[in-house]
Order: structure tokens, then C-alpha cells, then sequence
């Protein structure tokens, strides 16, 4: 045999080193999905936390929860929120679900964002939101993650509605 004849790959062998990569893809490709699904479940859960010490502050502030105006316009309730907490650092982003986000397009035809948690109406007493523990602040719309709407409470804890 030549030098080159024995350095060289036989067919054999490049059909074994394929199969082999496309096992590891067929291993590693679910893997990152739920990975990438997992990660984004919990950038929710944090924008749902994030939006606690905001509200805190503008109750501290402002001397009430905010007082949503009398509106059925979707649009008047978004942008009502978003516009009400962005100087305590409330985002547009912040109000959105990552999953949300990418299973649909969360903008409507003005280009303007649209919320992926409700929060609750209070009356404007700074210490109403406060008086009952299970009172949720946030509930996250839709069922995004699998396993119920995210529910954010007081305490900065979230629970799923499957949990109930």
C-alpha cells in the first residue's frame, strides 16, 4: 500500500462518523428546545417580580395604587400602565412574556406593544393591595409555559394556575 492509500478515510468509516454526528444532533437538539423554553420561562417570572418594587415605589410616590382610567379600550389600559410606571423603570419589554413574544406577534397594527400581565385594579388606598396576602398583582395572560398562567403575588412568589 501507498502512504496515501493508508491515511485515507474508507467509505465505511465516514458513514459511521455521520451516523454518529447525527445522533448527537438527534440527543442535543431537544435538549436545547426545552433549554431555550425553560430560560424563557424564567425571564418571565423575573419581569413579573421586577414589576413588585416598581409598583412599591410608585404606592410610596404617589400615595396610591395606580388609578386606571375608565376605559374598554384595550389600547387606553396599555398604554395607560406602560406610560404610568416607565419613570419607575417599567419598560415596554418589561410588561412582555418572552414566549409570548416569540410564539406570537405581540404588536398590533400601530406598532404599539401590548401587555402580557394584567394587574390588578385597587381601589386608591396605599394599603389595599397590601391587606391580603393571596391577592394577586399580576396575572400573566394565556398559557405560554404549559402549565397555567403565571400568577404573581405580593410576596414575589408565583404560582401557576394549575397550582390551584
Amino acid at each position: 500500500m501507498t502512504e496515501r492509500e493508508q491515511t485515507a478515510f474508507t467509505l465505511l468509516e465516514l458513514l459511521i462518523c455521520l451516523a454518529i454526528i447525527a445522533a448527537l444532533v438527534a440527543i442535543v437538539i431537544p435538549v436545547g428546545q426545552g433549554m431555550i423554553k425553560r430560560a424563557e420561562s424564567v425571564a418571565c417570572m423575573n419581569n413579573m417580580r421586577n414589576l413588585i418594587p416598581i409598583l412599591n415605589s410608585y404606592v410610596q410616590d404617589k400615595g396610591q395604587w395606580p388609578q386606571e382610567p375608565d376605559s374598554s379600550d384595550e389600547a387606553a389600559h396599555e398604554d395607560f400602565w406602560i406610560t404610568e410606571l416607565l419613570p419607575y423603570g417599567a419598560t415596554e419589554k418589561a410588561w412582555q412574556c418572552p414566549t409570548i413574544r416569540r410564539l406570537v406577534s405581540s404588536k398590533d397594527k400601530d406598532g404599539r406593544p401590548r401587555l402580557h400581565y394584567t394587574p390588578t385594579l385597587f381601589d386608591s388606598n396605599p394599603v389595599t393591595p397590601y391587606k391580603w396576602t393571596t391577592q394577586p398583582w399580576f396575572v400573566e395572560i394565556g398559557n405560554a409555559h404549559g402549565r397555567g398562567a403565571y400568577i404573581c403575588f405580593p410576596d414575589g412568589s408565583i404560582k401557576t394556575m394549575d397550582d390551584f
